[in-house]
């Protein structure tokens, strides 16, 4: 019998290095210090750039909010219309006789959590296999590409191939993803858990 696929493998948990975190808190303190120069500038001198820079970023923070506002009132109303959908019909969107469950599940797992922690509280947005890439953010291909890095790690998939050869058809949507996924080799630590008795 196959081995279930709820025994996927654990994800890494992110965490920042001390290296890392100091270069992050150099980073915020030298942003802290060209603000502050900047208030000082326009106080003393009257410096224009202080108003153009200070209504550049307070229309970036409007355009923000209002993107995030409209993105997610499609999110609740895409889980108002799946309401009662769960990973199984999901599953059923492909033949689990040639796709790998591992993969289907380890999709599922990466993808919802990622839009599920951005939905408004007490909505949950069940995926679909024709979901377009782009409303998990993953239209840039370095974010796909850590994307399906974590998910092949949860699959045990190994994406030496994808790395060597690249991918020669788009992966615009989660069935593309999944199918990608699915034609990469598995790890040996994958193939020794490959059958339960």
């Amino acid at each position: 019998m196959r081995t279930p696929s709820r025994f996927l493998f654990s994800p890494r948990p992110a965490r920042v290095t001390a290296p890392g975190g100091s270069i992050l808190a150099l980073l915020g303190g030298g942003l802290l210090y060209w603000i502050y120069t900047m208030v000082v500038g326009f106080i003393e001198d009257g410096e224009p750039l202080i108003f153009i820079v200070a209504a550049a970023v307070a229309w970036l923070a409007v355009a923000s909010w209002r993107d995030s506002r409209q993105r997610k009132n499609q999110w609740r109303a895409l889980a108002q219309q799946r309401s009662g959908q769960s990973i199984c019909d999901f599953a059923r969107s492909f033949d689990t006789r040639k796709v790998d469950t591992w993969v289907i599940r380890a999709v599922w797992n990466s993808l919802s959590s990622q839009i599920n922690a951005a939905v408004p509280h007490g909505y949950s947005v069940p995926l679909s296999a024709d979901d377009r890439l782009e409303i998990f953010a993953l239209d840039d291909e370095e974010e796909l590409f850590d994307t399906l890095t974590e998910i092949a790690e949860r699959a045990g998939r190994d994406l030496q191939l994808l790395l060597k050869e690249g991918w020669s058809h788009p992966v615009v949507t989660v069935r593309d993803m999944v199918m990608l996924l699915n034609a990469q080799p598995m790890t040996e630590m994958r193939k020794s858990r490959l059958l339960i008795a």
